[in-house]
């Protein structure tokens, strides 16, 4: 890895940890709000959700803190994009640019930030038209989150194939 790699590489991973902090740690954070003595989970951490989910969760947040949500949503669309620069650089990393698998991971990689910021711009149209219910939006926003995780889950798999592969000097 070269100097300019390696600098990219520090400045996405800082990035990814900053925007993790301010989603998930700071006090503006939903997860920071106590719901029947729990804390708060985002529905699109899940892997499926349904409409009716979306909007309980919205109801549980109430009118004070729901902001919170769109601050999250908004914040994300950041993480997205260093998350997209680990997993690329990690793939370059174990693999280098001379493979199909490091193609195909890129490709993935690419698909899961596109489909998590078309899931974050459906989640925020839905937001903006609380408390009017749009099911067919939501409905299509939990489609895309769950398309979202089956791309993490493939890219991960991949990778562990990788590393079994390197480690045991099979073909990849």
């Amino acid at each position: 890895m070269n100097f300019l790699q390696s600098l990219l590489t520090l400045v996405v991973a800082c990035g990814m940890g900053l925007f993790y902090f301010l989603m998930d740690m700071s006090r503006k954070s939903p997860r920071r709000v106590q719901v029947n003595g729990r804390e708060f989970r985002m529905p699109d951490m899940r892997f499926h959700y349904t409409p009716d989910a979306l909007y309980e969760a919205m109801d549980q947040l109430g009118q004070e803190n729901r902001p919170r949500m769109k601050r999250y949503w908004m914040l994300d669309f950041g993480f997205i994009l260093c998350f997209l620069g680990v997993m690329l650089s990690i793939d370059l990393n174990v693999d280098g640019p001379a493979t199909r698998l490091y193609i195909l991971m890129g490709i993935i990689a690419i698909a899961r930030a596109v489909l998590d910021t078309l899931e974050n711009i459906l989640l925020l149209r839905v937001y903006r038209a609380y408390p009017a219910r749009r099911d067919g939006l939501a409905r299509l926003a939990a489609r895309v989150t769950s398309a979202k995780f089956l791309c993490l889950y493939a890219w991960v798999s991949l990778l562990f194939y990788k590393l079994f592969a390197r480690a045991f000097g099979i073909g990849a």
